[in-house]
């Protein structure tokens, strides 16, 4: 099976080609930065230097290939996040619709469903969208949030034992891991089927903000707590921090369209991953919090 592969060095891409080299693909990167996949290169991995926003990059990745993984990256700093994730979104449909047998396994989110309101969700949905029309095998993958935006938190967790947002700590979410997800994609990419399709992904079990940073905190030896502040404010402190303020602004609005999302999946399949949040906490988050600490030394 011959596979082209976004964002290898992301949570996702990363552990994705990792699992499709393991499996006796024959894997196709597209990297920005080649020098940064050498671990997979160093396995057998082809690399094509460039950017997944460019259509001919992505052109030369899928034209000898079975199957692509697609995954739309954020840029924190970008003042037209929904703008870009549109140009990306027309440079891959572009691609896909001059190879109709092309397999394609597309990274959206829970919430894709809604086409506004939803922040940054709204380019998934878009790319969605973009890719149906223009492919004939389109598998949309719509993960709940992420184990690993605990990290987005790092610092004020690091300085003062807290998570900011703007969502009530006892909201509850079935947290996935990026590894699960890894997993369902590897799944999708090696055995495909046919026709259109949206699989809904969660975690193995429904936690509340309040009991994720118990459990993050227990695995790290120190008190960590929810604080759920006004989303002007929240705006204010992601600017601070060198999120662009357009970027700062739909990530606000995701948090808020949450109790819209979370809890209401609309695909054919809901598949459930096996990592637990202690599990991730001890494994992923602990090591990542005392390499930072060591970092910040």
């Amino acid at each position: 099976m011959r596979i082209a592969v976004t964002t290898p060095t992301g949570h996702i891409g990363n552990k994705l080609a990792n699992l499709l080299l393991d499996r006796k693909a024959d894997v196709t990167l597209i990297a920005r930065h080649p020098e940064k996949v050498k671990d997979l290169t160093s396995r057998g991995a082809k690399v094509i230097a460039g950017e997944h926003s460019d259509a001919a990059v992505v052109e030369q990745a899928v034209k000898a290939a079975d199957a692509l993984f697609w995954l739309t990256p954020s840029d924190i700093t970008s003042h037209d996040p929904l703008g870009l994730a549109r140009r990306m979104a027309e440079a891959g449909a572009s691609v896909i619709r001059k190879h109709p047998d092309l397999r394609v396994v597309q990274l959206s989110s829970a919430g894709a469903f809604l086409p506004s309101g939803t922040g940054p969700i709204v380019g998934l949905h878009d790319t969605e969208e973009k890719f149906r029309a223009a492919g004939k095998n389109i598998v949309a993958l719509r993960p709940n949030e992420f184990m690993e935006n605990v990290f987005m938190s790092l610092p004020t967790i690091i300085a003062q034992g807290s998570i900011y947002t703007s969502i009530p700590g006892s909201v509850k979410a079935e947290y996935i891991a990026t590894q699960d997800i890894a997993e369902i994609a590897a799944e999708f990419l090696l055995n495909p089927i046919d026709g259109h399709h949206v699989i809904d992904i969660v975690g193995p079990q429904e936690l509340s903000l309040n009991e994720w940073a118990s459990i993050a905190g227990e695995a790290i030896q120190k008190q960590v707590r929810v604080v759920t502040v006004p989303g002007d404010a929240l705006k204010a402190a992601m600017s601070q921090a060198g999120l662009s303020s357009e970027m700062a602004a739909l990530l606000v609005e995701m948090e808020e369209a949450f109790p819209k999302i979370l809890g209401q999946f609309h695909g054919e399949q809901k598949r459930v991953g096996k990592v637990t949040f202690a599990q991730f906490a001890r494994e992923v988050f602990a090591p990542g919090y005392k390499q930072a600490l060591q970092s910040a030394a």
